[in-house]
């Protein structure tokens, strides 16, 4: 008899996984489709791999573009679908300078994360609450990680179990906001 909450699906799919180093408040000023810049209490270094999250629930990777004491720009992988306007036309160039895409004033906090660099996984199952991936090395139990990939959102999660080269992933309950 199987007793668990939501249905496994076996797969076979490749994972990046990101181990969670520090976490912090972003105090998000400004975006455009790419990007965005804030104020964060994290000591970052040019071009570090970082993920955000507006959600606290799904992740952005995102690589830190510029520093300036406690303000840092970032770079995201993939575009903001929410932000209104148009990317500048990148074959336009004047006056010797790259165009800048258009950039909206806002004031709202954002989760940012660091992590260790990526490991490389396979997902052989998963479901609405957790994955079983198979790493070479394993992870300890306990490990904070992000698990990004292809077709589902990078969530954060906590290796439950790890045996074997195998390890389980439980993921947060989503959190749904009224409005």
């Amino acid at each position: 008899m199987n007793k668990r909450r939501h249905p496994r699906q076996t797969v076979f799919k490749s994972a990046l996984l990101y181990a969670a180093v520090e976490e912090a408040t972003l105090s998000v000023e400004n975006v455009s489709h790419t990007g965005l810049s804030g104020r964060c209490a994290l000591s970052l270094g040019l071009h570090q791999q970082v993920h955000v999250s507006f959600d606290e629930t799904s992740f952005r990777t995102a690589e830190v573009r510029w520093v300036n004491g406690s303000r840092c720009g970032l770079l995201l992988e993939e575009s903001l679908p929410w932000v209104p306007g148009a990317e500048p036309d990148a074959t336009i160039r004047s006056r010797g300078y790259e165009p800048r895409s258009q950039r909206l004033d806002v004031n709202f906090s954002a989760t940012l994360v660091t992590s260790t660099p990526v490991i490389i996984g396979t997902i052989r199952n998963m479901s609405l609450e957790g994955m079983m991936i198979e790493v070479a090395g394993g992870m300890s139990e306990g490990t904070r990680l992000l698990v990004k990939t292809r077709g589902v959102d990078v969530r954060m999660g906590r290796v439950q179990w790890s045996s074997g080269g195998m390890i389980g992933v439980f993921f947060e309950p989503r959190r749904i906001t009224m409005v």
